[in-house]
This record gives structure tokens, sequence and C-alpha cells, in this order.
């Protein structure tokens, strides 16, 4: 389904995703915008084809609230604005100013995406402003000094107080990386290092063969056998056919309970319904050469 915002057709799903064999309801139109406030960050991880990428200069507020009045005008909803990078946290006054323009009764749904940084102190003052409805976070192990070796930046040993920040609504990504969290013992781990945090939930991605390093350490999913984990039981699966499929698992502790996503696979040229604004231009998805704005 296509849909025109700026005089462009931008690609619009027009159902929801399968489970195993029940094809998915029709939706409404809906888009899920993703705001790249800064290319910069300050961590130098070794499997992230961006590390040290320098910032791309001035960010164009005015031009974002464009966009989504657009979007909006064209009868689309906004699912969520994704607050992304980079790394968020190196730009915290562009990103209060942009809070401070999302005004509850037009903008719902906030999201901020960190990245490694929400383990240091820049990223966790970033995490207590209260206009979020939801936050992620990138956490690649439960050790200090392995995420240090991981992320090329002295992880600090305070990363793991999250003083004074709403749990619930943080969100943990790991990636699936040989040396690190590569196995079901290792998994088993991270599921007890996240739910003692306090966090809710936590996401399992494999690397995307991107550089070397993910091509040497890059782990399948269907290899980490987290079925075989006591206590962790299999909900739900749900897949945009040859594009992508997920699944979904509970993990139980003590009556504690943690939800657990995992990426089985996916196109990345796959971008129906995603939006990305980088300060410059709009783009449907994350391709360079796909300017709608």
């Amino acid at each position: 389904m296509s849909f025109l915002i700026f005089g462009q057709k931008i690609q619009i799903k027009k159902s929801g995703c399968n489970q195993s064999d029940i094809p998915g309801h029709e939706i409404p139109p809906s888009v899920n915008l993703f705001v790249k406030v800064t290319k910069s960050c300050n961590a130098k991880c070794l499997f992230c084809s961006n590390a040290n990428t320098k910032s791309n200069g001035n960010f164009n507020q005015l031009k974002l609230f464009t966009v989504v009045q657009e979007i909006i005008a064209q009868g689309i909803i906004v699912n969520r604005i994704n607050i992304t990078g980079g790394e968020p946290s190196l730009v915290p006054d562009l990103v209060q100013s942009i809070l401070d323009e999302c005004s509850k009764d037009v903008y719902q749904n906030i999201h901020l995406h960190l990245n490694t940084n929400g383990l240091f102190p820049q990223s966790q003052d970033l995490m207590k402003h209260p206009r979020w409805d939801s936050i992620s976070m990138s956490l690649h192990h439960y050790n200090i000094n392995k995420l240090s070796e991981l992320y090329g930046v002295s992880v600090p040993e305070t990363a793991f107080a999250f003083e004074g920040i709403d749990m619930a609504k943080v969100n943990v990504s790991c990636n699936l990386i040989k040396g690190y969290i590569d196995c079901a013992e290792e998994a088993h781990k991270i599921l007890d290092f996240t739910l003692d945090l306090g966090m809710p939930r936590i996401g399992f991605v494999a690397l995307m063969k991107v550089n070397d390093y993910c091509l040497n350490h890059y782990v399948d999913f269907e290899d980490i056998g987290l079925n075989t984990i006591p206590h962790v039981y299999f909900t739900k699966s749900m897949d945009r056919g040859n594009d992508c499929k997920c699944s979904n698992y509970l993990y139980n502790k003590k009556l504690k309970i943690l939800e657990i996503y995992t990426r089985n696979y996916m196109n990345p040229l796959y971008c129906e319904s995603s939006l990305v604004y980088d300060g410059d231009y709009l783009r449907q998805g994350f391709h360079e050469n796909n300017i709608i704005y």
C-alpha cells in the first residue's frame, strides 16, 4: 500500500504480522518515525560499522515537526517517534528542545533509543526525563570488563546503578556475539542479570554481517537454544514472509517475569512503514539515496 507525503510515495503496511498459519489482519495506515539526532558516538564498538562517525552538523528541528504534521495531515498514524543516533546523549540540548515541542496531546509514544551509552552518566541523565514513554538501551554482556573490551571505552563502575530511572520503561537489546553472549548458559546469565536490574524486557539480536568482525563473531539465534533454559516459555512467533520473523518468550524467576523478544531473521532492505529523519532529509528506511523530502 502506498501513500503520498510531500508528493512522494511511501510504502505502508496494510496488514499486521502473520501469526503461525493465521494471516495478519488489516491495520490502519501508520508509520514509525526514526529521528537521528546525531551520527556521532563516543564508543568504538567492535561490531559497529559506524564507530567514531562524526556529527552530521546542524539539525533542522523546524523541518522535523513539518514532517510530523505532513504525515498526520495525510491520515497516517505516527505509531512512535524514536529519538536515536548515533548516540543521543551526545546532543542533550537538542533532545531536550525536541521533547519540549512534543506536547502529550499531539505527540504520543516518544521513545529513546540509546546504544551502549545507557551505561554512562550522561545517558542516564537523559533517561530520567519524564517525557519518555519507553527507552531502549544496548547491553551485550553482564560483566563490566567484558563490556569495556567490547565497546572500546572504559565502562564506569557505576554503570548499573540507574538511580532515579523508571526501569519499567527500559527495554534491553542484546547482540549475540561469539565470546560474549553466545550459548544457552551465557543467555541464562544475562536473563537473570536483566531481571535483577528491574528491566521488564530483553531482545536478542544476531549481528548484521556488515564488517569482518561481525562475520567472524556471528552467532545464529538458533544455536543459542533459548528453549533449553529452565523456565523459559515460548509464547508466539510473528512474521512478514521472507522479510522478517520474530518470536516471543517469557522467563519466570521466583515469580518475576521477563519478556523476551528474538529476531529470527530480517531482510535489511525491508522498510515498509519506517521513515527516517536525520536533521536534513526524510527517507523511507535507512538507505541514503531514498530521499522523500
